[in-house]
């Protein structure tokens, strides 16, 4: 019996023994390599596969604009841009853009629309804040009328001070002046000047182009001949002013003022013109 139970011992034993025992881990059905093939990225690498753009970058991805950039009422150096005189409309048609300055008196302003509406003709006048709030009717007439606003400051003073004797106007003080000319206008016609602007006195300098073209002023309205009709000249002498300086695009300037003999001589001015082959256009165009 001893005999018998040692002889199953040794075979329980040799079965078990018999290579199974090493090899079955070699055969284990989980392969080695399954965490790097698994769907959930390792944790290493998921911010940067993430949807939502690392804090370091997202100021430089967000739409929004940067208010210092943008909103600041004073241009940075580098975006400065310079307003644009126009001397002449850079134009080769054979039209003129007659234009009025009104900064004064009352004057011939609305016998000068009368005469330019029976003669189809659309100009442009410079107005200044005083002259808008003191006959706000003419001025929504131009504006129904089809004729051009340009600022012409609000109590014409000089910006650089060069045909009064005076100090110049600071950027502040400029930027104000515009500013209340542009609220006279567009409360008494409901239409912009912006961005056309004509001198006082024609004084402008390179800061006066920069100064005005930061307020949103991109030109400067000058003239190609200016009649003299201010200074009290024959009617007969403005018209031959006119005409000895006619030319594609000439700019003629004239007043509407009391003390200007412009009106007396604008007939003839207009029929003359004609009479060269040239038609009217305003300076904008």
């Amino acid at each position: 019996m001893r005999r018998a139970l040692a002889a199953v011992a040794v075979v329980l034993l040799t079965g078990c023994s018999g290579g199974g025992g090493t090899a079955l881990p070699t055969a284990s059905p989980l392969p080695t390599t399954s965490p790097t093939v698994s769907p959930t990225p390792s944790p290493t690498v998921s911010p940067t596969a993430s949807p939502t753009p690392s804090p370091t970058v997202s100021p430089t991805r967000s739409p929004r604009p940067s208010p210092t950039a943008t909103r600041s009422p004073t241009p940075s150096p580098s975006a400065v841009v310079a307003a644009r005189q126009l001397w002449r409309l850079p134009t080769q048609r054979h039209v003129v853009a007659l234009t009025f300055d009104a900064g004064s008196d009352v004057g011939y302003a609305a016998a000068i629309l009368d005469l330019l509406k029976a003669k189809g003709i659309r100009a442009s006048f410079g107005l200044t804040g005083d002259w808008v709030r003191a006959n706000p009717a003419l001025v929504r007439r131009m504006a129904a009328e089809g004729h051009q606003l340009v600022n012409h400051t609000d109590r014409h003073l000089s910006f650089t001070g060069y045909s009064t004797k005076t100090a110049p106007l600071t950027r502040q003080q400029r930027w104000a002046a515009l500013a209340a000319a542009e609220s006279a206008i567009r409360s008494a016609a409901g239409v912009a000047a912006k961005p056309w602007f004509r001198p006082p006195y024609g004084d402008r300098d390179a800061s006066v182009d920069r100064d005005v073209a930061a307020a949103g002023y991109r030109y400067e309205l000058m003239w190609t001949v200016d009649t003299r009709g201010w200074k009290g000249v024959p009617a007969a002498e403005v018209a031959d002013r006119v005409m000895a300086e006619l030319q594609p695009g000439e700019i003629v300037l004239m007043h509407v003022g009391k003390a200007s003999t412009d009106y007396s001589a604008l007939a003839d001015v207009i029929d003359r013109i004609r009479a060269a082959g040239y038609g009217f256009v305003r300076a904008d165009g």
